[in-house]
């Protein structure tokens, strides 16, 4: 390649790496930095081949109450539909397959644990109890990141076992073991006065214990399959495997399809 070629093709190189950035910068609503880095010859490009594709960026808010101090992403060989990347829309021609690691802080676990997103995910947890049939949410919730990967939650449970509503104030301490790949239940202590039997307490303890070996989401947009999760410096590291067919118009409905998986596992 002669330098002009060369100079021609950076050039190009270029445009598309700002074009790709806007496009991912426009599905956000804030970040202090977004890189994004697309290797792929202009023939390629043209037809939306990409040979590799790099996203990194810092302090990014999401959505509303979705904070992350610093996400990573790459993937290999993607087709991109790429008018509608252009355009700010990103989706694929054929699925993605896509490495990622997300950090969050203290706070920004705090954030997404009290968003209207978990809120989805985890209200109404049906309890195998009986008689009568029972369920549980968690509201006013704290995480706290701790040493040698050790975390705990500390959150207000609000149990519904018709005709009664109760309510107390609990703590649940979770470590992370085998080099990141399992999360174990280490017990929960009521920070307050207890207000739930004794069956009502197991049954509730089985489901957060049953809730922590669900590593895999799957809906008609993407395939999440968690890989690796590190406690350090109190911040929460996150690995996973995802397959992405499109980005979900709406993080709402995305969340609302695996929701009923996880209120009946």
């Amino acid at each position: 390649m002669n330098t002009e070629s060369k100079d021609n093709f950076d050039f190009q190189k270029t445009v598309v790496n700002k074009a790709a950035e806007a496009a991912i910068a426009a599905s956000i609503e804030s970040a202090k930095n977004i890189d994004v880095e697309v290797d792929s010859a202009t023939s390629q490009i043209i037809q939306g081949e990409v040979n590799s594709l790099k996203i990194s960026g810092e302090k990014i808010i999401a959505a509303k109450d979705i904070q992350l101090e610093q996400i990573d992403i790459s993937s290999d060989n993607l087709s991109l539909n790429l008018a509608q990347a252009i355009l700010g829309k990103i989706s694929f021609e054929q699925p993605g397959n896509f490495k990622v690691k997300i950090i969050f802080t203290e706070s920004d676990c705090d954030r997404l644990l009290n968003s209207e997103y978990v809120k989805i995910l985890l209200q109404n947890l049906s309890l195998e109890i009986t008689p009568p049939s029972a369920n549980f949410y968690i509201k006013q919730a704290k995480c706290y990141l701790k040493e040698d990967g050790n975390l705990s939650l500390v959150a207000t449970i609000v149990f519904n076992r018709e005709p009664e509503i109760k309510t107390a104030r609990f703590e649940i301490a979770l470590q992370v073991y085998q080099d990141g790949t399992a999360i174990k239940f280490n017990g929960g202590r009521y920070l307050e006065e207890q207000n739930l039997d004794l069956d009502e307490t197991v049954a509730m303890m089985s489901k957060v214990s049953a809730l922590l070996y669900l590593r895999h989401f799957t809906n008609a947009d993407l395939s999440f399959n968690i890989t690796n999760v590190e406690v350090k410096a109190q911040k929460l590291m996150v690995q996973a495997n995802a397959q992405i067919k499109r980005l979900p118009d709406s993080l709402v409905q995305s969340i609302e399809s695996v929701a009923s998986k996880i209120n009946h596992n």
